[in-house]
């Protein structure tokens, strides 16, 4: 959502390479979507927290508890949001050199 192409690169090689997720799973991950029911809850939260800049509503909250997530759970995606959205900022700004294989960006796929 950030629009970092390298952290796009990181997360997509590390998704394949070390989490072994297959190929379509990654891509619906770079598209915001996964297709296990309590994953996507936590990525549809996170963009919501993007989104909302942190303030999303009692019922967004719910959602995510309901798919089997803890407050500490939620706490959790929302300190990796703005973790990964300070690195993507850095990233964006630095522009650093590309040491992973570069992926086309998620809208393009």
């Amino acid at each position: 959502m950030n629009g970092c192409n390298y952290c796009l690169a990181v997360h997509s090689f590390t998704a394949e390479h070390m989490a072994r997720l297959p190929a379509d799973e990654i891509i619906l991950a770079r598209k915001g979507h996964s297709t296990d029911h309590k994953r996507d809850a936590a990525i549809q939260f996170a963009r919501k927290v993007i989104e909302t800049r942190g303030q999303v509503s009692d019922a967004d909250v719910e959602v995510v508890r309901d798919a089997g997530y803890t407050d500490a759970n939620v706490m959790e995606i929302v300190a990796l949001v703005a973790m990964y959205s300070l690195t993507n900022f850095l990233n964006n700004v630095f522009d650093p050199e590309k040491d992973f294989p570069a992926v086309a960006a998620a809208g393009s796929i």
